[in-house]
């Protein structure tokens, strides 16, 4: 007689059917999973003596375990892994009830969603498909898509199940589901927490927050100084390609937020080269630039174009008031413009900010970066460079470092004949008077100086950036000064009253001067105005 056959798990009401059995230790008779399951001491056996046919079955399984698992590989462990029966719901709405499967069923998505009771089972083990990433990132995660895939033995699965509706409303309020470009039919919080919201600022940050908020069903109005959104992201399309004036890569793709909403938006994009540190997997450069993606943010929002002056929140709510005067009131405001304006008080603050924020946002560094793009009638770079995407060179000299020290071939599968560069660091104050086309120049003189073996023409069009000069950003990229800490990133995100917000790429220490920073700061805002 094999004892598994008869008793695997020994189904009964703790106390009652089975009075010896302990709940935290070994009897004689009985050990107990759950209230309603327990294995008999002769299943134990079948399983832990190494003279017994189970007890190989134990060994292997073991070995699994203890290379994947993070508990130890005890015989409960094991019977509650391979030996306990599943459970399914039935799917009948006038039904509802829990049955449980024989043990030579295998529970798979597919049964959980269709099960109804009564129905023929087949027992054999069908392996489910691999998810897709279409249409599910379109589309909301909910109970009913969730349930189904709840692969788990034994009464567990019932309470697993049972609990979903507020793992699912813990991981939307903090943002890591039912986020991105998503359009949402039903407010994802109860109606007890919809609160008006004001957003300063519609760039990355701004309009994530703003969306996010949306989605949980607050009322929001987002201010922008500017005549469009994307603060600094902005793309140009004048050159034959678009070219981000601003941010235009993706700083690693995988378990990237901004990359799922490429999907969600079928953005184009091509690989570089190189790798960056904060998110695994090559970088990739968005050939139609971000705008697809903050747009797709941006749709059915309320978003006003006006100047936001000053900001008074020293009453029960807060008032935001316009240079021309326009007012609005509001529970709470989230301010997401660039650190350079909080930095020379472009906006106005009714009490003052506090001294300890104060002190981080004037001890971080406010950056920039100008780039300039060259659009060609040839490719004269294409017989040199051998397929590269991009070349450089290195200075001649100490004030020419990151003068043009990279150039970046923006359609290196098409036949547009496109150049774009950069200028960082002291060479910024190489260009500081110069005007547009003595810019270019310059930067002829470097590739002329770079292919002097051939004839390198004049440019056709170019375009070069000002973001020192731009009045609502006077900044690309925030950083830690020499003698600073990474913690002024955290004091100037903190919330001031349960009333002002911050959020913006120089508010997210672990993810600053990206366009994904900022992204996941704004969404990080909106979870805390949410559960405030």
């Amino acid at each position: 007689r094999n004892p598994v056959e008869d008793c695997v798990v020994c189904s009964a009401e703790c106390s009652a059917a089975h009075p010896w059995c302990a709940r935290n230790g070994y009897t004689s008779r009985w050990y107990h999973l759950s209230c309603g399951e327990h294995f008999c001491n002769e299943c134990f056996d079948h399983y832990y003596r190494s003279h017994k046919d189970g007890y190989e079955t134990f060994s292997s399984w073991k070995r699994v375990w203890t290379s994947n698992g993070k508990s130890e590989p005890s015989l409960k462990a094991f019977m509650a892994d391979q030996e306990l029966p599943y459970w399914v719901q039935c799917t009948k709405a006038d039904c509802g009830k829990w049955r449980q499967l024989s043990k030579d069923t295998h529970l798979s998505a597919t049964l959980a969603s269709s099960y109804r009771c009564g129905m023929k089972l087949n027992s054999s083990k069908v392996e489910g498909s691999d998810a897709c990433s279409q249409p599910e990132d379109l589309e909301v995660l909910t109970l009913q898509k969730c349930a189904p895939h709840v692969i788990v033995r034994g009464l567990v699965r019932v309470r697993c199940v049972q609990e979903l509706d507020r793992v699912l409303y813990f991981m939307s309020r903090k943002g890591l589901i039912n986020t991105g470009a998503l359009q949402i039919k039903w407010p994802l919080l109860p109606e007890s927490q919809h609160n008006k919201v004001l957003v300063i600022g519609a760039g990355a940050a701004g309009l994530a927050a703003a969306r996010q908020l949306q989605n949980f069903g607050m009322q929001v109005v987002v201010l922008e100084a500017r005549e469009r959104i994307g603060g600094r992201v902005w793309d140009d399309a004048s050159l034959g390609v678009t070219v981000g004036c601003g941010a235009q890569i993706v700083n690693g793709c995988v378990n990237n937020p901004i990359a799922l909403m490429c999907e969600q938006v079928s953005a184009c994009s091509w690989d570089h080269n190189e790798c960056f540190a904060q998110f695994s997997g090559d970088h990739t450069l968005l050939t139609d630039g971000y705008s697809s993606v903050l747009h797709k943010l941006a749709q059915e929002l309320d978003i006003r174009l006006s100047t936001v002056q000053h900001v008074d929140y020293s009453g029960e709510g807060v008032t935001v008031t316009s240079r021309c005067g326009s007012r609005w009131s509001a529970q709470k405001v989230l301010v997401t413009v660039p650190l350079a304006l909080l930095q020379k008080n472009i906006i106005g603050f009714s009490p003052p900010l506090p001294d300890r924020k104060l002190k981080a946002i004037h001890s971080l560094g406010a950056g920039v970066i100008e780039k300039v793009a060259l659009q060609f009638p040839t490719r004269f770079w294409d017989s040199k460079i051998q397929g590269a995407d991009y070349f450089g060179h290195i200075p001649p000299c100490p004030e020419k470092r990151g003068l043009f020290s990279v150039f970046y071939d923006m359609c290196p599968q098409g036949d547009e004949c496109v150049l774009m560069t950069v200028v960082t660091g002291e060479a910024l104050s190489l260009l500081r008077d110069l005007q547009d086309s003595q810019v270019v120049d310059l930067c002829m003189s470097v590739l002329r100086e770079l292919f002097q073996e051939q004839e390198v023409p004049d440019p056709l069009r170019f375009l070069v950036t000002r973001w020192s000069r731009d009045p609502w950003a006077q900044m690309s990229y925030s950083f830690v000064k020499t003698g600073g800490s990474g913690e002024a990133y955290d004091i100037i995100a903190e919330d001031v009253q349960g009333k002002l917000f911050f959020a913006g790429e120089a508010t997210n220490r672990h993810f600053p001067q990206t366009v994904t920073g900022a992204y996941l700061s704004g969404v990080r805002e909106a979870s805390k105005i949410a559960a405030l």
